[in-house]
């Protein structure tokens, strides 16, 4: 015991902790998921979306993420203040590539909301032609940051819906703590949300079509997918999806999309060159 605990200290100050903690294991679940993700590989709709995803899974084995460097095109990175005095810098392209044709009839589910910045792109993108917006962030003070900023747009409260719920497999409340823009869950946390999933939240408040949605929650996006199957099913919305928080995600989270609806066409593209690789579905 004593000799293997020598060796694996040896091997650590070689290849480093994080190599360690967070590379070997990947690479065992990648092995173990192998058939999954061969297969993912083969229904993906175009070559780019095979490289980037190999990329992806790449730099997560070796810590690597230079990797994904050139499937990020920076010409699309702008850089914006908002009232609540964020400045952003972020790829206008995300959640809005060309993969996706835009109507002037959509109706935009986004979650997560953060300061508005994905509505306000969106708005932008539609050059202000569109059904209505749906907002979801569940974080009080966020929530009212979206609230300041959205007054940028100049735009009738009917057709930017702000809702102080988070979306999730089913109806609960969690507790967790902020670390800069990121959230940890924690039972003992000082912030505490209340989520839903968005069959019942749509039921219930009698919202009609979906024609749009975005999710972007820390991690918990196929759970907040797993609370909208019936969403899916009956109006085919095009998706945009991230699916970088988890290492996993990369192939459970598309898998899960075509599993639920095999219409759909998936993509895969990267729009920052460590993280922001979204999945996008469209029939």
């Amino acid at each position: 015991m004593v000799r293997v605990r020598m060796m694996l200290e040896t091997i650590g100050a070689k290849l480093g902790y994080k190599y360690l903690r967070y590379c070997i294991p990947y690479r065992l679940a990648c092995w173990k998921q192998k058939e999954k993700i061969d297969y993912l590989k083969s229904i993906l709709a175009d070559d780019m979306s095979v490289k980037i995803l190999d990329a992806a899974i790449d730099a997560r084995k070796t810590r690597n993420f230079k990797c994904l460097e050139k499937y990020y095109d920076n010409r699309f990175e702008k850089s914006i203040t908002y009232l609540s005095g964020e400045t952003i810098s972020y790829d206008s392209s995300q959640y809005f590539a060309d993969i996706l044709q835009l109507s002037d009839n959509e109706i935009f589910i986004d979650r997560e909301g953060y300061v508005g910045d994905t509505t306000l792109n969106f708005i932008e993108q539609t050059h202000g032609r569109f059904n209505k917006i749906h907002v979801f962030e569940p974080v009080k003070n966020t929530f009212l940051k979206i609230v300041q900023n959205l007054e940028m747009a100049n735009l009738s409260p009917n057709k930017v819906i702000l809702h102080n719920v988070g979306l999730y497999s089913s109806k609960k409340e969690i507790s967790f703590n902020l670390e800069g823009s990121s959230a940890r869950i924690d039972k003992h946390g000082k912030i505490s949300v209340k989520l839903v999933s968005l069959d019942d939240y749509l039921s219930k408040n009698e919202l009609k079509e979906v024609t749009y949605i975005k999710l972007d929650v820390k991690g918990a996006e196929l759970e907040a997918l797993k609370g909208m199957r019936k969403t899916i099913l009956k109006y085919k919305p095009k998706l945009a999806i991230c699916i970088y928080h988890k290492p996993k995600d990369l192939w459970e989270i598309p898998l899960f999309i075509k599993e639920l609806n095999p219409s759909y066409s998936l993509y895969i593209r990267q729009h920052y060159y460590k993280d922001e690789t979204v999945c996008y579905a469209t029939i």
